[in-house]
């Protein structure tokens, strides 16, 4: 009887580990994610175009003014 008891807690302890190790596995797991957004975040941002970027200024006509891309016939 006294041996029943010592073995269902060795394998209560034992499931209380397995549940311990993977609640870690899977924190670390989102934090590893997590730092995978925030890297593809920076990354962005520093390509972000910045004012003198001639990609990110608005189109100009054929006298140089800003244009909305209509032509006038």
């Amino acid at each position: 009887m006294a041996q029943q008891r010592q073995t269902s807690r060795q394998q209560q302890a034992s499931r209380q580990q397995q549940a311990s190790r993977q609640q870690q596995r899977s924190e670390e797991e989102g934090r590893l994610r997590s730092a995978e957004r925030n890297k593809d975040w920076a990354d962005n941002a520093a390509h972000a175009r910045t004012a003198d970027d001639p990609r990110a200024v608005a189109p100009k006509d054929a006298t140089g003014h800003p244009s909305t891309g209509e032509r006038f016939t």
